[in-house]
């Protein structure tokens, strides 16, 4: 069932805006993150070395399903593409403990930041949220990947394909998703939210939704989109952030 429009983009204005919520009246579920339980040495790459490069970065965002394995991973910023083939190979081989709600894993998703300093060891940093970066390109060329806010986009990305909760399960819930620069879902987790199934019911809905690419300064790029929802009598509705 597609979601009206017009509430959507409404809904994500309102993740800067405070409004009654009802997340008062709900009994909230316990979440753990995840945790990274195995990483592997990500390499200063030798092409970089060779041209007199000296020092990269690159911060990303892992999703994690509920056996600890990667769905997908959405590259927020990098210097340079070389950064980011090094970084993405030695991703594949680290290994996750999943997120849990109530004690029942759950998917989730991850944030990595590396720095890369030559003839220095890797210094590298994780958060459960996307930090305060929330836009991004993708381009995997030599042109550095760069981040903006939300609100420098020229315009609130239009939602072209919502499919709303089709399980019988009401609740209410924080969710974190981005649209990438061709309008597509990636790496949506739960933070809050008053049931696991709730939560669960969400992110498959979240996970379908389509977008006009979003466009910054006239260019595509991607976004960050952190808003909390509530499901009752079968409408999908936004209230301020748990």
């Amino acid at each position: 069932m597609r979601f009206p429009i017009p509430s959507l983009i409404i809904a994500i204005a309102l993740s800067f805006a405070a409004s009654a919520s009802l997340a008062d009246e709900e009994e909230m579920a316990a979440f753990q993150a995840i945790e990274i339980t195995k990483k592997t040495d990500v390499r200063f790459p030798g092409t970089m070395r060779a041209i007199g490069v000296k020092e990269g970065r690159v911060s990303l965002v892992a999703s994690i399903d509920t056996q600890g394995k990667i769905l997908d991973t959405f590259v927020l910023e990098s210097t340079r593409h070389a950064f980011t083939k090094s970084a993405l190979k030695s991703l594949s081989e680290w290994e996750f403990t999943p997120a849990l709600c109530d004690g029942q894993p759950i998917d989730s998703s991850i944030r990595i930041d590396l720095s890369f300093q030559v003839d220095r060891k890797l210094a590298w940093q994780t958060f459960q949220a996307p930090g305060p970066a929330d836009v991004t390109r993708t381009q995997s060329d030599e042109r550095p990947v760069t981040t903006a806010r939300f609100g420098e986009l020229d315009a609130i990305p239009f939602p072209i394909e919502i499919v709303e909760p089709t399980a019988p399960v009401e609740g209410v819930a924080t969710i974190e998703f981005y649209i990438d620069e061709l309008g597509h879902v990636r790496c949506p987790r739960i933070t809050a939210g008053s049931s696991l199934a709730f939560g669960q019911t969400l992110l498959e809905a979240v996970s379908q939704w389509k977008f006009e690419p979003p466009v910054s300064e006239g260019n595509r790029t991607n976004t960050m989109v952190r808003q909390s929802f509530s499901f009752k009598d079968g409408k999908l509705s936004s209230v301020a952030p748990l």
